[in-house]
């Protein structure tokens, strides 16, 4: 769907945009911004575009150790224009730097309407200093939601200029500014409202993996629209409430010019041999699942518009808004009451209690069966029907229902959810451990193992699932491999076959060493203390492994480690060994049931890894008798 930043600093872009372009945040520190000026103007448009942003921003770059140059990128689209760039290197016009205007692509995946500017900029030497100018126009602040304050390096000076004409009528809210250093004022000036914000001093964006979004974190201001009426053209009525913000968000889709004749007989062919409701909508999922390629970026009003159905079907890949309205359409072919569903995933801090466009950026598909909703999100490709990401677990959900809409949530999902199990029948023959291994996996351990599966270069379907299980390691061998669920994520992913672990035992004398544990989860699942965000997991995991080892004649164990049990309202671990006949049975659970590791809990998490470590580490000791 959409950006959900639409006025992030400009240095926020995927690595891969393109070839020439590459930023190292390690460089932040030889890089300040020593003085930064943002303008924004709400202007008199024209008939098609009453009021319009006149933006102006000027950022002075500083070079403060070695020579170096930076990207600058900016994105536009079909409802926005770069009107003029002006590139300054150490006060002279850098007639030499020519910016590249191009479409945004991946893969030679072309975007309908998203669009970059983009050039190098030369930081010459020590000290010395480059600028860029630039002016764009943006035709509808529908479009424009919020504005950043930090920077991705080091923040000198900035001022934030928000000229509100007395026409026009919005409320700007103000986040996360509690210790930014943010000062304000409010001046009447020439029949309008200007807002001054300035900041000094703001340390760079941090980037931190598993990090809330930037919403939660860093000082911004979001733009709530409410009505304009510039002179001489005719007034204009944005998003007082949700309703207003429905209505808009309906304009768009209700004449999309969807054509479900091109797909019918798809539709048929894939529901032909299923008996039940369920099945025929699991098989349409699936299909959408399997076949369609998600495609994540889209702005401008393709941001918000899906693309027809049959273009989606023809194309095999779109965006989340364009798979919600395949899946829509074909489940409507098939029979069923489909509707589409706007949400905010957990990557944003706000909620429909905000009406603007910047509250949601995500796109899925509402089943209703027996007067109850199911979720449909075809851009989690292994998930399968009924289960639901963490990222729009507990979500607020805005169902169309014809002029009027529904607004829910979207279930909420325990750890049970994603139940991962491993169950190994083992004894020892010449000094390797043999047996049979049953894997089960559900939920977002199933997904979560399936992408990795599938990114492995593609080959025998067996060698790359061996490859995956072994680690890579030659001495985990793997024979008689069965499956289930690789193709069909509505049923459990089921994994089983021949171990043959060599040079898994160690022997010295009288006494057999082995280490009973090959995964040890979570081992490396150490957290930089010095880390400055919460680290959020992708899911509430649940793993439960068991080991059956069968002692060889004439042996027994030592003796074992001591149980682990850690527990507390987050999290549980609870590791131990036991003995039952001639069997040495080790047992392991570890539990996540809330996913957030706060900045508060590093410590603690970091010291129940310590104790995880420690016994992992203790082999087991078999003396013979």
């Amino acid at each position: 769907m959409k950006k959900s930043f639409k006025k992030l600093p400009l240095f926020f872009f995927p690595v891969y945009l393109l070839p020439v372009i590459s930023f190292c945040q390690t460089e932040s520190n030889n890089i300040s911004v020593y003085q930064k000026t943002e303008v924004y103007e709400f202007v008199k448009g024209n008939t098609d575009n009453p009021v319009m942003v006149k933006e102006k921003v000027s950022t002075t770059y500083k070079c403060n150790g070695f020579r170096t140059s930076i990207p600058f990128v900016e994105f536009y689209d079909d409802r926005s224009s770069i009107d003029e760039v002006k590139i300054f290197v150490d006060g002279n016009k850098a007639k030499n730097i020519i910016p590249s205007y191009n479409y945004y692509s991946v893969d030679d995946i072309f975007y309908s309407d998203a669009r970059i500017c983009y050039f190098q900029l030369p930081l010459e030497k020590k000290n010395s200093v480059s600028e860029v100018d630039i002016e764009k126009t943006i035709l509808d602040p529908r479009y424009f939601n919020n504005v950043f304050f930090d920077e991705f390096y080091n923040l000198e000076n900035k001022q934030v200029i928000i000229k509100v004409p007395n026409w026009m009528q919005l409320e700007i809210k103000e986040y996360n500014f509690s210790s930014s250093g943010i000062s304000k004022t409010i001046q009447q000036k020439d029949n309008a409202t200007v807002y001054i914000y300035s900041i000094q001093n703001l340390a760079a964006r941090k980037q931190y993996t598993n990090a809330p979004g930037p919403t939660y974190l860093y000082p911004h201001i979001l733009f709530i629209y409410q009505s304009a009426q510039p002179d001489g053209l005719p007034s204009v009525t944005y998003f007082k409430n949700l309703q207003q913000q429905y209505n808009w968000y309906r304009s768009l889709v209700i004449d999309i010019g969807n054509d479900p004749a091109i797909f019918k007989d798809k539709v048929n062919e894939i529901i032909k041999d299923k008996k039940t409701d369920v099945e025929k909508i699991q098989a349409v999922y699936n299909w959408v699942q399997a076949n369609i390629r998600y495609i994540a970026f889209e702005d401008g009003i393709a941001g918000f518009k899906p693309e027809k159905a049959q273009e989606v079907f023809s194309r095999k890949y779109g965006d989340c808004k364009g798979m919600a309205n395949l899946t829509k359409e074909m489940l409507k072919a098939a029979g069923y009451d489909a509707r589409l569903c706007w949400l905010g995933t957990n990557h944003i801090v706000y909620d429909y209690s905000t009406p603007s466009l910047a509250v949601d950026n995500h796109m899925i598909c509402a089943l209703k069966l027996n007067g109850k909703f199911i979720y449909l999100d075809a851009t989690e490709k292994y998930i399968g029907y009924g289960e639901y990401a963490q990222r729009i677990q507990g979500r607020q959900v805005l169902i169309e229902d014809g002029n009027q809409y529904i607004l829910d949530r979207v279930p909420v999902k325990d750890n049970m959810q994603n139940i991962q199990t491993q169950k190994e029948e083992l004894k020892i023959e010449n000094g390797a451990l043999a047996g049979k291994v049953e894997l089960n996996y559900k939920g977002e351990s199933k997904e979560n193992m399936l992408v990795q599966f599938y990114s492995i270069t593609k080959q025998n379907r067996d060698i790359a699932l061996q490859q995956f299980l072994s680690g890579n390691n030659n001495n985990y061998k793997i024979q008689k491999l069965s499956t289930s669920g690789l193709d069909d994520w509505n049923r459990d992913l089921y994994v089983q076959y021949d171990l043959q672990f060599v040079n898994a035992v160690t022997e010295f004398s009288d006494e057999k060493y082995i280490d009973m544990d090959f995964d040890k989860d979570f081992s490396k699942f150490i957290i930089d203390t010095s880390r400055s965000q919460d680290y959020w997991m992708y899911y509430k995991y649940n793993i439960s492994n068991e080991t059956e080892l069968e002692l060889p004649d004439g042996y027994q164990a030592a003796e074992l480690p001591a149980p682990l049990v850690i527990k507390n309202n987050n999290y549980s671990f609870n590791l131990q060994y036991s003995l039952s006949g001639n069997k040495l049975i080790y047992k392991k659970q570890l539990q996540v049931f809330k996913p957030i590791i706060t900045v508060q809990q590093f410590s603690n998490w970091n010291a129940d890894i310590a104790k995880l470590n420690n016994f992992y580490n203790e082999q087991i000791t078999l003396k013979k008798q």
